[in-house]
């Protein structure tokens, strides 16, 4: 592999997931496609076998089908399967499937019986696109502030005070039919609070329409188109439920106590029908005939495109995926305790009746009974390691999303690859967009994401000493202070992904500097200046 070929060509490369297949759902910290096309095509060949053993969303397994890779997929949750499984499915017919959108969306049309309410200004109902409103708490009775609504053919908005019918309509409770209500696992960071269920996440009214919803799935006679249903209403739950004015939907279990918004579910299906539409003919256009999902390793050597295993990385066996038979990885494991992916499927349980796992995940949750802690973690992390390198052929890649400024987790990173053979090659960085916390604190923390690789050598390391610590610190400065000079300026991710990092780790220095620094800042920052205003680092 000429990693420094390679590494150029992904700096080049704007990272987006802008693809009808991925904006057709949400799921959290999705990887750029774009760039698992170039890291599957520049490190395997057609046919060779492409492994992601945390596979959430499936990119990997997506992308890895549409360039005539095979591949596996690991994954603990069955909504992400659910995802995979649903996209990959190709129709016959498409006209076929356009019709049968077009008599779903006019039955969902239909649902804005539930959204009228009275015009003043045109003596006539209209339809309530959003209500504002506070509630104390998941428990409280919601006080309405203000209606918004429209008129059919007329986009002007209107606002008015609620009235009796309104508040009626709102409230509206009936006996559900097809949705089980679950009460979630309380976890403050994620402000689900004891005895809170995931129907207080919904206004009753928003509940009678997805009750219709799963009424309508119901009573079709096609799996498929089951599923298709099932598809569109997964990914307009999180745009359904009560959000804040912002509609922040990246925290699928919180609701807020003022300024709460409910928005016109009707509006958020019918646009989601349009985006599967879409991924269905991408699908239709872009991908070989035949796409087969197998059942176990021996039929994907035979004809098949993709295997998914619904377990833990860490109970991998022989059987499951024979050792010594994967030509890559590309992975983006759970990072300590940032998304918790399994508590988040409670959201989509009681509607689509999808299991989730919340023993196996690998992650640092306060969630009360989980016994998720950072022991824990690291112990199944290099469980999960350990199984997914027996797995990796000698002198194949792995390629693994990772960022991080804290030293100790990186050496605890480096040092569980090491147990199992794995060598690091390098780094490099993968750019996205801003955000809030990389504008208010520039300094410290770390925009995108880093891709490290690793070859598979499968032999012991052994340990190598290092240089004292106030001699890695003069070297680390002096690399800084290299790299300042010749470049004037570098952000705190420049420094660590443009080399600075690869440096430490292939000096052998993590250890010692993890063991007297919390951060690589604090090595670097007393011998440098930052200047506030740029946001940069500066001799």
């Amino acid at each position: 592999m000429d990693l420094y070929s390679l590494k150029q060509k992904i700096s080049g490369i704007k990272p987006t997931n802008r693809n009808p297949l991925y904006q057709s759902h949400l799921y959290w910290s999705q990887k750029p496609f774009n760039i698992s096309d170039l890291l599957i095509e520049e490190l395997t060949e057609e046919g060779d076998i492409v492994f992601d053993p945390f596979m959430g969303s499936g990119v990997t397994v997506i992308e890895s089908v549409l360039l005539n890779r095979k591949s596996v997929g690991v994954e603990i949750n069955e909504l992400p399967i659910f995802i995979v499984d649903t996209l990959l499915s190709k129709v016959e017919d498409m006209e076929s499937l356009n019709n049968f959108l077009k008599e779903f969306e006019e039955f969902v049309d239909g649902l804005n019986k539930y959204y009228k309410t009275w015009s003043a200004e045109n003596d006539d109902h209209g339809i309530v696109k959003k209500v504002i409103f506070d509630r104390d708490s998941p428990f409280a009775e919601p006080i309405i502030k203000e209606i918004h609504y429209q008129h059919q053919g007329n986009r002007i908005n209107y606002i008015k005070e609620p009235d009796i019918f309104d508040v009626e309509q709102f409230s509206l409770n009936k006996d559900y039919k097809y949705i089980r209500d679950y009460v979630m696992v309380p976890n403050s960071r994620l402000a689900v609070q004891n005895e809170q269920s995931v129907a207080s996440l919904f206004t009753p009214r928003a509940l009678c329409v997805i009750d219709e919803i799963l009424g309508y799935e119901a009573s079709l006679n096609d799996r498929n188109y089951q599923d298709i249903i099932r598809y569109v209403l997964m990914s307009s739950l999180h745009l359904i439920k009560i959000t804040d004015l912002k509609s922040n939907s990246q925290w699928p279990l919180w609701t807020p106590r003022e300024n709460c918004l409910e928005k016109n579910a009707i509006d958020v299906i019918k646009k989601r029908i349009r985006l599967f539409y879409d991924s269905y003919d991408f699908v239709d256009k872009n991908f070989n005939e035949t796409i087969k999902r197998v059942s176990n390793f021996k039929e994907l050597s035979d004809d098949g495109n993709y295997l998914i295993l619904n377990k833990g990385t860490q109970h991998l066996n022989s059987d499951d995926i024979p050792d010594n038979s994967i030509d890559l990885v590309i992975t983006d494991p759970p990072y300590l305790g940032q998304v918790l992916y399994s508590e988040y499927m409670q959201l989509y349980y009681p509607f689509l009746d999808l299991n989730f796992n919340l023993e196996d995940e690998i992650v640092i949750s306060n969630a009360k009974g989980r016994d998720k802690d950072e022991k824990s973690y690291f112990n199944l992390l290099d469980q999960s390691f350990g199984k997914t390198t027996k797995k990796l052929k000698k002198g194949k890649i792995m390629c693994l999303y990772f960022h991080d400024s804290n030293l100790d987790v990186w050496n605890r990173l480096i040092n569980i690859t090491k147990k199992h053979g794995l060598h690091f090659l390098g780094q490099v960085h993968v750019y996205k967009k801003l955000t809030l916390k990389n504008i208010l604190s520039p300094k410290k923390s770390l925009q995108g994401d880093s891709i490290l690789f690793f070859i598979n050598e499968k032999r012991d390391y052994e340990v190598i000493e290092a240089e004292t610590i106030d001699e890695i610190v003069e070297n680390v400065v002096a690399h800084v202070k290299f790299e300042l000079k010749n470049k004037g300026s570098l952000t705190t991710t420049q420094l660590m992904d443009d080399g600075l990092m690869e440096y430490i780790i292939q000096n052998n220095w993590l250890a010692e500097l993890s063991s007297k620094y919390k951060s690589i800042i604090d090595v670097f920052e007393p011998y440098v200046k930052w200047d506030k205003e740029k946001g940069r680092w500066v001799l």
